[in-house]
């Protein structure tokens, strides 16, 4: 599930390229470069995952590893093997640039996760790293592969802008865990009160930057995911629990991915089989539903 927005922006990054371009959607370079990306993209989850087994549990997430339903040794050949097959694929069947891109983001997923850096500890870089990662490298692989130039990225500025948002209102929801584990994330550093509100201004500079830049998709996805980032940014004093604070990360990527469905239409049924099969398996598997909207 955590994958829907890596292939959210990797496909609104395609579609501008294509667009800008001129060049039209080519369907095979985009389907090699988006199973390349998703692979590697699981790899660094996945080490996100070994290195946060820790918080993970505090916070009752991610329960694989951290509960050891996944063995260490295990998910670190998987981790390997992915980012194997990864290159593999774009080295063989890709521009160079894609495997550029590749390097960078594989890079900054570790740096994001592993000691002696890890970025995810680390106030302000936390949600830096991951607009970079999801809200640039990630789109800029979809612009790769559509065949597009590396010229006019200006278009793409909101998107950063509206993962920084989405990240940091993750944060404030996992405040609990990753104090009681000796974390200093920006959720911490902000408190939750401060946080909703940056959160909801980074959604406000998503808007303006996709206006400036022209760019209608973005536009429209910041402009009616805000709403659900001033829900708990208006709650003042109030306390705000993990639900509400979650409301917005849940909506945000919910709208940004229907946004991309109505560029790649086949995008919509493949999420809901994606969806509906993630619940089979959780139920059948742990007995649990997931992912739910509560």
């Amino acid at each position: 599930i955590i994958l829907i927005p890596v292939w959210t922006f990797y496909l609104l990054g395609a579609w501008h390229g294509s667009t800008v371009s001129g060049s039209g959607v080519r369907l095979y370079p985009l389907l090699a470069g988006l199973v390349s990306f998703t692979a590697l993209l699981g790899a660094i989850y996945i080490i996100n995952q070994i290195t946060d087994r820790e918080t993970d549990r505090a916070n009752n997430k991610l329960f694989l590893v951290s509960h050891s339903i996944i063995q260490l040794r295990s998910a670190w050949i998987e981790a390997a093997m992915l980012v194997g097959f990864s290159f593999a694929i774009s080295i063989l069947l890709m521009p160079i640039a894609f495997t550029v891109i590749l390097i960078i983001s594989l890079a900054l997923g570790i740096a994001y996760s592993v000691e002696p850096v890890k970025f995810k500890r680390r106030p302000a870089l936390d949600v830096l790293s991951n607009a970079v990662g999801n809200g640039i490298l990630n789109t800029l692989a979809g612009w790769v592969a559509a065949g597009a130039p590396i010229e006019n990225l200006e278009i793409l500025a909101p998107y950063p802008l509206a993962v920084a948002s989405v990240h940091l209102a993750t944060t404030l929801a996992d405040i609990e865990g990753d104090r009681a584990n000796s974390m200093k994330t920006s959720g911490i550093v902000l408190g939750t009160r401060r946080g909703t509100v940056l959160a909801a201004g980074l959604m406000v500079a998503a808007a303006i930057a996709a206006t400036v830049a022209g760019n209608r998709p973005a536009f429209y996805a910041s402009l009616i995911s805000l709403p659900l980032f001033l829900i708990p940014a208006r709650a003042a004093k109030r306390e705000v629990g993990a639900t509400a604070l979650l409301l917005p990360v849940k909506g945000a990527t919910l709208i940004f991915s229907v946004t991309a469905g109505f560029l790649f239409p086949l995008y919509i049924p493949f999420l809901a089989a994606v969806i509906l099969l993630t619940r089979l398996y959780y139920r059948r598997r742990f007995d649990m539903s997931y992912p739910s909207l509560g």
